[in-house]
């Protein structure tokens, strides 16, 4: 935001301050000023007319003036500007001038002696984008009424202006507007602040018909105003356009513009009797091309606010209008816009587009919504000063608004307390008043404070102790830490957990992986049954390989897995801990994979990764969380994972609930996710559920001082027995007398009926009482082998 402080000056007092201190007290005050810059500069001018031009004798370009420097006298000056001629006022740098770029000096120029310059507004310093081709190439063409000898010609020209560049934070969008950067000037200064005020003018009857069906636009106003007259806006009114940075068009145009620069409202013209009918609708559902007045064409989407005229778009809303209906120099009747509308959708549709303005930009920061009405008069009243406006219509308006001013409940201690001071009510409510809030029902301590519509920055108490403390200085808060309370530092379970898993994988020669918690459709589709909960899918990704919220984490480290395959890496043991989210629950899950070989004395021996390695990782961590084997179920894995080996792969479930699933990896899914050639396995595991289980304390148990007895069966039963639950049975009914229970051979082939398969176990037998004899060992020898046989249908092997 630009802020000329020659405009500034007419809504508050600053005569005694220079632009050094006023950006000095903004940008202590959280309003950063960029860059303090002269519209123009210049030392040693003159107003000078020019009584003679001659050819310069051996230039085709050069003229050799006379200039009349009123008290100053008659000087020769060489130019080689293409205006310059006889009775042309110009400004003169006389000897010794400053200028922007250079010094003037006597000097002679193909000979001919030049005693000065004549400037154009360039060599002052003026932008030239806001200048007109024939300022850019020649000297400034001063009025025939310029008095000659005049020596303040930069205030002469009003360019005697110096421009503050502020850098808004995005809380203060307010300081869009002149008017409150003079409010701002006025609060931080302790100076009256004057608002200016529209004339009172005669209304007429309106049958301009105006709506809005959409929230997106919750109120808008229009108003008419007929028999304007489309000329060049007065002068004071284009300077104050060029120091904001805006371009002059013409009056009308420049009125919108200089009411927009100057109340943070932005406004739209429309030609009247190019509109097809009385009456303005915004929609937000329209679709189709637009020609904006840039004479480009836009491609318009749902959700794109538009203001409709019949069936034709009059506006792009709150962005750029339609060139249809343009303001022109054959103008004469307009309709004048003031509305508010929904900052996210405005910023999609520029964007999107790649159409920005000013008008944008402020609806996007966010407007005063309860101006309209105030802007809309202040419009007509300039159009009937300097646009010869005729007849002023009644404003027409669909508003949804409340226009309820926030109020908010707040306290001496608590703003002390917040601030680390020791302010008192009376200094804190005078504070406050300064930034033009309201203070009432007020006591020893508590108060409640009215904001202003244009603050809409302001809602809660810590935003009034923000205002307190920057306006009064930051000097008195003090150098010194709070009082707090001493607590011991410690972690929560979960995360006494996650830090345990790490440790125990990291310490068994496992690679940490951070991935990104967005993923592609293509990788989202794996390992999907494990969580049937719904993914949520981001409505506008950044790109496609990041639109979907991952539920499981394999997918992301199998990709990470195959970026460190493709370069070399191999027998890799990764993992990764981390929160999982979909529309149902947020969960933390643990992912393990495992590729190649599992190398035991160097590369002198190799073991393939399989089911087993994957296995006892999953019963290392459940003995970890101290959970016992009897409270989940290993179940051979079902078809619904065909990212899992068949026969080689398994799910484990608590209280029917599927928890974990590992296992080797399906050749084909090995073969489809582009994997080298080896070893795969993998496993899940949803934390979440695991931790939620109540478990004891782990207690150390003594060995016994007794002899344990070791006794080998072998057994004959099905292949569809697992060994955990033949493990499981002989635990049970060993009634705690068995320590131990080893499957040490498992044989399939000759002598072994079809489908039947040999387990050979060995069964520990310990007593932490006593020494067995063989006459119970015997007994509870027997008591398992029925067991076996009723139960799992195993038999000894003959």
């Amino acid at each position: 935001m630009k802020v000329s402080l020659k405009w500034l000056s007419q809504y508050v007092n600053i005569d005694g301050l220079s632009a050094e201190e006023i950006a000095h007290k903004l940008t202590f005050a959280g309003i950063e000023v960029e860059e303090i810059k002269h519209v123009a500069y210049g030392t040693n001018l003159v107003v000078g007319e020019i009584i003679e031009c001659q050819e310069h004798p051996t230039s085709n370009h050069l003229h050799i003036l006379q200039v009349d420097e009123g008290k100053f006298g008659l000087h020769q000056i060489v130019c080689g500007a293409p205006n310059a001629r006889v009775g042309l006022k110009v400004i003169v740098a006389r000897e010794n001038a400053q200028l922007p770029k250079l010094t003037i000096t006597k000097s002679v120029i193909r000979g001919v002696e030049s005693d000065g310059m004549c400037c154009s507004l360039v060599e002052l310093g003026v932008d030239p984008k806001y200048l007109k081709e024939q300022q850019i190439n020649g000297i400034e063409e001063l009025p025939q009424d310029a008095p000659v000898g005049r020596e303040d010609v930069l205030n002469y020209l009003n360019l005697d202006d110096v421009v503050l560049d502020l850098k808004l934070l995005a809380n203060r969008s307010d300081c869009l507007a002149i008017l409150n950067v003079a409010r701002e000037v006025g609060a931080l200064f302790n100076r009256k602040v004057k608002i200016p005020q529209p004339l009172d003018f005669k209304t007429l009857k309106s049958d301009f018909i105006v709506s809005s069906n959409t929230s997106l636009c919750p109120q808008i106003s229009v108003r008419e105003v007929h028999g304007v007259k489309v000329k060049e806006s007065p002068k004071w009114m284009k300077d104050f356009l060029l120091a904001s940075g805006v371009r002059p068009i013409n009056n009308v145009v420049d009125i919108a513009n200089y009411i927009m620069l100057l109340t943070g409202q932005p406004l739209h013209m429309y030609d009247e009797d190019k509109l097809e009918s009385h009456q303005l609708q915004v929609t937000a559902s329209y679709q189709g091309d637009f020609v904006a007045l840039d004479e480009k064409t836009y491609s318009l989407i749902n959700n794109d606010i538009v203001i409709m005229n019949n069936e034709n778009v009059s506006c792009l809303a709150g962005i750029m209008g339609s060139l249809k209906c343009a303001v022109t120099e054959s103008t004469q009747n307009i309709v004048i816009e003031a509305a508010t509308f929904d900052a996210k959708s405005i910023r999609h549709t520029t964007t999107r587009l790649n159409l920005s303005s000013e008008s944008s930009q402020r609806f996007i920061k966010g407007i005063n919504r309860d101006q309209a009405k105030y802007v809309l008069d202040l419009a007509a009243d300039l159009l009937k000063n300097f646009a010869d406006a005729k007849e002023i219509y009644e404003i027409k308006s669909d508003d949804k608004l409340t226009h309820t001013k926030v109020e908010i409940r707040c306290s001496t201690s608590y703003i002390n307390k917040r601030l680390g001071t020791n302010f008192e009510l009376e200094l804190i409510i005078n504070t406050l008043k300064r930034v033009n809030l309201e203070i009432k029902d007020f006591d020893g301590d508590n108060f409640v404070a009215i904001v202003p519509s244009y603050r809409i920055d302001i809602s809660l108490n810590a935003d009034l102790s923000e205002e307190v403390i920057r306006l009064l200085g930051f000097e008195h808060v003090k150098s010194e830490l709070p009082k707090q309370q001493t607590t011991v530092g410690g972690l929560k379970p979960l995360q006494f957990h996650k830090r345990n898993i790490r440790d125990f994988l990291v310490a068994n020669g496992f690679y940490e992986t951070l991935n990104y918690t967005l993923i592609n459709e293509n990788l989202a589709k794996y390992f999907s049954s494990f969580n049937v909960e719904e993914e949520y899918v981001l409505l506008n990704p950044m790109t496609e390989d990041h639109k979907i919220v991952r539920k499981v984490l394999l997918p992301s480290l199998l990709e990470t897995l195959k970026y460190n395959i493709s370069r070399q890496a191999r027998d890799l043991k990764l993992f990764e801990v981390s929160e999982v989210f979909t529309k149902g629950k947020c969960e933390t899950h643990l992912a393990v994979v495992l590729f190649g070989n599992d190398n035991y004395r160097h590369l002198l021996n190799k073991i393939p990764f399989g089911y087993e390695h994957v296995k006892g990782i999953f019963e290392s961590i459940m003995n970890m969380f101290g959970i016992n084997k009897s409270r989940y179920q290993i179940n051979r894995i079902s078809q619904k994972y065909p990212e899992f080996h068949p026969g080689r792969a398994a799910e484990v479930s608590i209280n029917k609930k599927v928890v974990a699933i590992f296992g080797e990896a399906h050749p084909n899914f090995v073969k489809e996710f582009d994997l080298f050639k080896g070893n795969l396995v993998m496993l899940e595991v949803n934390l979440s559920e695991i931790l939620a289980l109540k478990t004891s304390e782990i207690k150390a148990i003594a060995p016994s001082k007794y002899q344990s007895v070791e006794r080998d069966l072998a057994l004959v039963m099905s292949k569809e027995i697992t060994s955990d639950e033949l493990i499981k049975v002989i635990i049970k009914e060993g009634h705690g007398q068995v320590s131990k229970v080893e499957i040490f051979d498992v044989y399939e082939g000759e002598h072994i009926q079809k489908n039947m398969k040999s387990v050979a176990v060995k069964i520990t037998y310990e007593d932490n009482s006593k020494s067995f004899v063989s006459e119970e060992i015997n007994a509870l020898e027997n008591k398992i082998k029925d067991a076996l046989k009723t139960k799992l249908s195993a038999i000894l092997r003959s």
